[in-house]
This record gives structure tokens, C-alpha cells and sequence, in this order.
């Protein structure tokens, strides 16, 4: 349970780079509920550094960035020296006319793989409820064509920064009541994104759902609904 469920402050303690995606991962999860922890922020942007995560790269500074906004100027400008020979050229130009400008209010939004966050400052595009809807339905493509199952689906979705949709994958998993392996390790995946992103109403939420359908919780999940008693 320990290593499922590490303390987020040591996360890149606990998980070294012998899984670079998996620390990835759990880095992602545990900004998500910690998003002013500037160390995990640090951390993340280092680990995408590794050759296998650089595709995430821009969106972990672009996190960074929108995460500090106008602060923290220094801290902006070094993370962007150390990774900028890493960027392509349109990233890099991205960031510096960010730094240069000291906004991104002149800049349109771009969303990096990896990126959590969205600036409320950038000049965004206007979608529609239908372009939204097929954009999903691209990504659902995507996922049934390249994963064979939900964990993968999971996987996928946490590392390119959208937690909310992994968490739709495996909570409608939960819900069509199967058994045996597959559904524990659904379970367990489930659980972490609860943990590491401390959300309670979701975890509170499903909990109830499950009760409701005659289903017992395991002790992994009694443990997590007592720990978040502190969320």
C-alpha cells in the first residue's frame, strides 16, 4: 500500500527514474491537487528532461508559467534557460515572448502535451459544444484503436494532462460491475488518481455508488477514504 500511496512531498524520492512515465505520472496527479508546490513543478519539468518524456516537456513549463503568473520572474527565466535547448523552435519562441512580455496575454493559448493547467490569460479560441464533442470522440478513437484496456486508457490520458477524463475511463469501468483481475487493477488505478490529486467529493461520490450496488470495498479503499478525512 505504501508504494502505492506515498506521501506526494517525496514523490520524486519514491520514484526514481528506473519508470520515468510512471513518476511522470504520479508527478501530474499530485500537482493537480498541489498546484502551488513550486518543488513538484521542479521536479516534473527535470524528469520530461528524459529523452522518453520530452514530448511533455513544453507542457510542464507551460504549467509553470501559469501557475506563477507574473511572479516569480527568476525561477521562470531559469527553468526556461535549462530546458529551452530541449524546445523546438515554436515552443521556444512561445516561452520567450511569454518571458519577454512578462504575459501571454498577447500570445494564443496553446495546449502542450502534459499541460494540467489553462491560462485565463491567453487569447483563447471560442469552441463549440459540437467541436468539443468531437474532439472526445477523436480521443475516444484514438484510445480504442491504440489500448486494449481501461488502465492503458488511463495511462494515457493522465500523461498528456487530462486527469479528468482517465477518471471518467475507469469510474464508468467501475460502474459496469465486472470482477475478477482486470477490475481490481481498474480499482487501484482509480484510487491513485483520488489519492494523488486529493479528490474527495469524487472519491466520496463513487464510494457511495458502489455501496448502493451491493459492491464491497476493499481495504485498500477503506484505507484511502480515511486518509482522506484530512483532505
Amino acid at each position: 500500500m505504501t508504494s502505492l500511496f506515498s506521501d506526494s512531498n517525496n514523490t520524486f524520492d519514491t520514484l526514481k527514474t528506473d519508470d520515468p512515465l510512471s513518476a511522470w505520472r504520479h508527478l501530474t496527479l499530485s500537482i493537480k491537487a498541489h498546484p502551488q508546490d513550486l518543488k513538484l513543478h521542479t521536479q516534473r519539468i527535470m524528469l520530461a528532461m528524459n529523452l522518453q518524456l520530452q514530448p511533455y516537456l513544453a507542457g510542464a513549463l507551460q504549467d509553470f508559467f501559469v501557475t506563477l503568473k507574473t511572479t516569480g520572474r527568476p525561477l521562470r527565466e531559469k527553468m526556461f534557460i535549462l530546458v529551452s535547448p530541449l524546445l523546438d523552435n515554436n515552443s521556444r519562441n512561445y516561452f520567450k515572448q511569454w518571458l519577454d512580455e512578462d504575459t501571454d496575454a498577447n500570445l494564443e493559448c496553446n495546449y502542450y502535451p502534459g499541460a494540467i493547467f489553462i491560462s485565463d490569460s491567453c487569447q483563447k479560441n471560442l469552441i463549440t459544444n459540437d467541436e468539443k464533442e468531437d474532439e472526445l470522440s477523436l480521443l475516444d478513437s484514438f484510445l480504442n484503436e491504440n489500448y486494449s484496456n481501461t488502465v492503458d486508457k488511463a495511462h494515457y490520458c493522465i500523461a498528456y494532462g487530462n486527469i479528468e477524463y482517465a477518471q471518467k475511463l475507469l469510474e464508468l469501468e467501475i460502474a459496469l460491475g465486472q470482477q475478477g483481475q482486470q477490475q481490481s487493477l481498474v480499482e487501484q488505478e482509480l484510487l491513485k488518481i483520488y489519492y494523488h490529486s486529493q479528490n474527495k467529493s469524487a472519491l466520496d461520490a463513487m464510494s457511495e455508488k458502489m455501496l448502493n450496488n451491493n459492491r464491497v470495498l476493499s481495504a485498500d479503499w477503506k484505507k484511502v477514504q480515511n486518509i482522506a478525512k484530512e483532505w
